[in-house]
C-alpha cells in the first residue's frame, strides 16, 4: 500500500512538473500579447499623427497655390493695364452745351467747377497718362467755356458752338495720337526715329485748329458782347493757341527725328 501511495505521489509530482512550462508559456504568451496590443496602439497613434501632418501640408500647399495664382492674376492685370495705357485709346467725356451759363458770373463759376473736375481727373489717372491728360485739359476747359457761353454771345452763339465742337473732336484725336507717340520706346526711337505718321496727323489737326481759332477770334471781335464775357473767352482762346503751339512742336519733333535705320530721300 505504501508503495502504491509512493508511486501515486511520484506520478502526481511528474504531472505537476509537466504543467509548469505550459503555465509559464501561457503567462509569457499573455505578456507578449499585451505587448503586441501596446505596439499596435502606438503605431495607430503615429499613423494618425502622420495623417494629420499630411493633411496640414496639403492644406498649406493649396493655400500657397492659391496665393501664387492670385499674385499671377494681379501681375497679369497690372501688365494688361500698363499695355492698355501705352499707346491705346484714352477715353474721356467730351464737352457738351447742355450746361449753359445765364450770366458772366455763372460762366466764371462753371469754368472754375469744370477746372476742378479736370484737375481731379488728372490726379487720379495713371502715371503713364498723367502728362497726356494734363496737356489735353486746357483745351477741354476752353471748349467747355465756349459751349457754356452760347447764350451770352448774342448773334454768334451757334457759330461759336460749332467751332467749339470741332475743337472737342480734335482734342480727342490728338490726345490719342500723342499717347501713341509717348508709348514709342527708347530703342525704337533710336533705331527708327520719330513716329512720322503721328507727326503728320498732329500737324494736320493743328492746321485745322488754327483756322478755327482765327474764325473764333474774328467772331468775338465783331460781336456785340460785354467786356467781361469778351475777356473771359479771350483767355480761353489764348489757352487754345498755346495748346496748338505745343502740338506743332511735337509734330515737328516726330517728323524730324531720325534713327539709325531711317532713310533720307
Amino acid at each position: 500500500m505504501k508503495d502504491i501511495f509512493t508511486k501515486f505521489g511520484a506520478v502526481a509530482v511528474a504531472l505537476a512538473m509537466s504543467g509548469l512550462p505550459a503555465v509559464a508559456f501561457a503567462e509569457d504568451g499573455g505578456q507578449e500579447q499585451s505587448g503586441d496590443i501596446q505596439v499596435t496602439s502606438v503605431q495607430a497613434e503615429q499613423v494618425q499623427q502622420v495623417g494629420e501632418v499630411n493633411r496640414e501640408a496639403q492644406k498649406q500647399s493649396v493655400e500657397i497655390s492659391r496665393e501664387q495664382e492670385k499674385q499671377q492674376l494681379e501681375a497679369s492685370s497690372s501688365l494688361q493695364r500698363e499695355e492698355r495705357d501705352n499707346g491705346q485709346e484714352i477715353d474721356f467725356d467730351l464737352e457738351d452745351d447742355s450746361d449753359r451759363a445765364v450770366s458772366i458770373a455763372d460762366l466764371k463759376q462753371k469754368i472754375e467747377m469744370r477746372k476742378q473736375e479736370l484737375d481731379q481727373e488728372e490726379a487720379s489717372t495713371t502715371e503713364s497718362r498723367k502728362d497726356i491728360i494734363k496737356n489735353a485739359n486746357p483745351v477741354r476747359l476752353a471748349v467747355h467755356a465756349l459751349l457754356a457761353s452760347k447764350d451770352l454771345v448774342d448773334g454768334i452763339g451757334q457759330q461759336v458752338s460749332e467751332i467749339a465742337k470741332q475743337m472737342n473732336d480734335s482734342v480727342a484725336t490728338t490726345t490719342n495720337v500723342e499717347a501713341k507717340v509717348q508709348a514709342r520706346g527708347f530703342i525704337t526711337r533710336l533705331l527708327f526715329g520719330g513716329d512720322k505718321a503721328s507727326g503728320e496727323a498732329i500737324a494736320k489737326a493743328v492746321e485745322k485748329n488754327q483756322e478755327n481759332i482765327a474764325k473764333l477770334t474774328e467772331l468775338l471781335a465783331q460781336a456785340n458782347i460785354g467786356a467781361d464775357v469778351q475777356a473771359t473767352l479771350n483767355a480761353q482762346i489764348a489757352a487754345l493757341k498755346d495748346a496748338q503751339t505745343r502740338l506743332q512742336a511735337l509734330a515737328d519733333k516726330e517728323r524730324n527725328t531720325w534713327g539709325l535705320f531711317s532713310w533720307r530721300f
